[in-house]
């Protein structure tokens, strides 16, 4: 295909086996994709990647995203160890995940996100700086850490951080302080020329910053297939998935999805998964993802050229079975294969 941007694969709970996945991860970068990914969904975000690292010496890997629920010690830890392994190819990407995980998985009640975040970088940053001889301490609302230090030094350079945002405060935190920002899977190009990029701008403005200090990353669900309508089925669970989530109005009422994401709702409430999926949409398949031939999938990018610089392909979720999870990973890097 023609390079419009960079590309890669963020691999989730997406029914693959371990070993499956490194060599998806192999095939991507053999292929040319730029940047392989995980996130915590089924595995955690880091060992996945670590044995992808094992595999894949040129692409850049990052995690897509580990949460804030994380101790900042261990995260720093294990970005840290990250970064030696890949000779400084990891990319340490956060985010905040549901509240209602937060709340019901992890025992955390956060008020304000983006406040915690903003500390959570912060003080991450700030041990990076500590050594075996020097402590430091950070006093934040959420995050209190108090005489830090690495017992070991640094083995290389700190790893860029690159933020996970959805809504304003998000992206104007990643503009005012973050390496990058990964745009979550359901976008439209309205929802980058309205709310993204101004965002972005007014969170520079705050730190003097320039758009040639952050990375524009997208997300995308993509579900391709010579069958068209075996294609736009399996792009059906992401949408019902996460039109579940109150954070993505952002994108679904400019989109014109209002009535239907409530129906969603409705139906998740009923614990119906049958007629959630049911509900979606041709329209929210059209608008929101990727999803149809190779040749179709590729075409419904032009709208989004000059929009972002690495497109971050996922396979679709959950509710799918193992076979189709491979059979899409194939085809997607087939499909966007240099």
């Amino acid at each position: 295909m023609a390079k419009k941007w960079k590309w890669g694969i963020l691999f989730s709970g997406d029914n693959l086996t371990l070993n499956e996945t490194v060599a998806y991860a192999r095939d991507a970068e053999d292929a040319g994709a730029d940047s392989l990914w995980t996130t915590e969904l089924g595995r955690d975000a880091f060992l996945p990647l670590a044995a992808i690292a094992a595999e894949c010496n040129k692409v850049r890997l990052g995690t897509g995203v580990a949460t804030y629920a994380r101790p900042p010690a261990m995260t720093e830890i294990s970005a840290m160890s990250m970064a030696e392994i890949t000779d400084e190819r990891f990319i340490l990407g956060l985010g905040t995940a549901p509240p209602m995980w937060n709340e019901n998985w992890h025992q955390l009640t956060v008020d304000k996100p983006a406040r915690r975040m903003r500390e959570y970088v912060e003080a991450i940053r700030r041990m990076w700086t500590s050594s075996p001889a020097n402590s430091i301490d950070y006093d934040g609302e959420y995050i209190k850490i108090k005489e830090y230090r690495r017992i070991m030094t640094m083995p290389c350079s700190p790893p860029p951080i690159y933020l996970a945002a959805v809504q304003t405060a998000m992206l104007q935190l990643s503009g005012a302080i973050a390496d990058g920002v990964i745009l979550n899977l359901l976008n439209t190009p309205h929802y980058f020329t309205d709310i993204v990029h101004p965002n972005l701008k007014k969170g520079m403005s705050k730190t003097g910053r320039s758009p040639s200090d952050i990375e524009i990353c997208s997300l995308k669900v993509c579900s391709v297939d010579g069958n068209r309508e075996r294609a736009r089925r399996r792009a059906r669970p992401p949408i019902a998935f996460y039109s579940n989530l109150p954070y993505f109005d952002q994108v679904l009422d400019p989109a014109g999805f209002t009535k239907e994401k409530m129906a969603i709702r409705a139906a998740m409430a009923e614990n119906n998964v049958e007629k959630m999926l049911d509900l979606v949409t041709d329209d929210m398949i059209d608008t929101l993802v990727l999803a149809g031939t190779p040749d179709e999938v590729r075409k419904k990018l032009t709208p989004f050229e000059g929009l972002f610089e690495t497109l971050i392909l996922y396979c679709p979720m959950p509710w799918l079975e193992p076979q189709e999870s491979k059979d899409n990973h194939a085809a997607i890097i087939e499909t966007f294969a240099d």
